[in-house]
């Protein structure tokens, strides 16, 4: 073989051994990595914000899908509280992808020392490749109870439409609700998603006509058209400005008169399309600044499961990967070529004098 082309394979399998680790190195470090910003208990101690609204109509502002640490989100369970105190909420659900793991800790801290400030109700984002549905359970259900009923499925599975509605009569049969959570927003799910109509058969109880700052008229128009409850949420994996709240009225502030509220499906939402002022200032933590080109390089490729990343788009990136290597290997083979013809010709040009 020729031995160029021997250094030249050589070259390309070191290349394609350092990006191919850099990719693998990217997904946890996106996945678990660590937070763009470090948070602490006390940074919502000087903010605080409620929005307007009808104080005799409703007395309950409730958010009914966010997240904590323990799947993919920045914050503790007690950080969690305390920024949706500061954001006005009264009442959340704590739904954490495919685990109950927090669910203890953060009732716990707030029945015992937020317990007349915020309610806080047991649930879970059942995230799958098809479709996010959060499941609400009733309080007088333990975790242990639904962890165990439960077949969670992981980020990447596809349910059968049997395996859907089977988690959603399971969840019923606990007594507890569901939610199909930002339907419509993500191409790819929609694609691979039941319809409406199916999820109505099966028995979902609540569509998001908000997530985030995303407003969905045509769940709205279906909830309505139909008599489901209509939610509104954060989906809150980081601190940020809120642009709606789901409302609820309730006789006394208790987790039961809540949940009986949303099982009534008596809720309404105040949608804000600006978002709430947000004046928290939190620290820049330095390892994610360290590892940020490695996060975003995870993060597509989470995406291209979970989200709007196409394999044509993954193609793209792998095309300007070698595309680099090509035109450094290029240049590699042409410029001692035009190095060895410029000192030829100086050479017969000092001959010829």
């Amino acid at each position: 073989m020729n031995q160029n082309l021997k250094k030249f394979l050589k070259r390309l399998l070191v290349y394609n051994l350092v990006i191919w680790i850099t990719i693998a190195i990217s997904i946890p470090a996106n996945v678990s990595g660590p937070a763009q910003y470090r948070y602490f208990d006390d940074d919502w101690d000087d903010f605080s914000y409620s929005p307007e609204y009808n104080e005799t109509k409703w007395n309950i502002l409730l958010d009914p899908h966010s997240h904590t640490f323990y799947s993919d989100a920045s914050l503790s369970p007690r950080q969690n509280l305390l920024w949706h105190i500061s954001m006005g909420f009264n009442a959340i659900v704590l739904t954490d992808h495919n685990t109950f793991e927090g669910i203890e800790e953060i009732r716990e801290i707030a029945r015992n020392e937020y317990n007349n400030t915020i309610k806080v109700l047991a649930g879970v984002e059942w995230t799958t490749a098809r479709l996010h549905m959060n499941f609400i359970f009733p309080p007088e259900v333990e975790s242990e109870d639904f962890e165990s009923t439960l077949n969670i499925k992981g980020y990447i599975s596809k349910p059968t439409d049997q395996e859907i509605e089977a988690a959603i009569t399971t969840v019923h049969a606990l007594g507890g609700l569901v939610s199909a959570n930002h339907y419509s927003y993500n191409e790819r799910l929609s694609k691979n998603s039941p319809t409406r109509n199916q999820l109505l058969d099966w028995g979902v109880d609540f569509f998001e006509v908000v997530n985030e700052d995303r407003y969905f008229e045509d769940n709205y128009q279906f909830c309505i058209d139909n008599g489901l409850g209509i939610v509104a949420s954060t989906d809150m994996h980081e601190p940020e400005p809120v642009y709606a709240w789901t409302t609820l009225n309730v006789s006394e502030f208790s987790e039961q008169s809540i949940f009986n509220e949303l099982k009534e499906k008596r809720t309404d939402f105040i949608y804000d399309s600006f978002g709430a002022p947000y004046d928290v200032e939190h620290k820049l933590n330095n390892a994610y600044i360290v590892l940020f080109p490695l996060i975003k390089i995870g993060k597509m490729f989470e995406d291209s499961y979970t989200s709007d990343v196409s394999g044509l788009q993954l193609g793209i990136l792998f095309v300007y990967i070698y595309g680099i290597y090509l035109l450094v290997e290029g240049f590699r083979y042409v410029v001692p070529k035009i190095k060895h013809r410029m000192r030829n010709k100086k050479e017969r040009s000092e001959k010829n004098k």
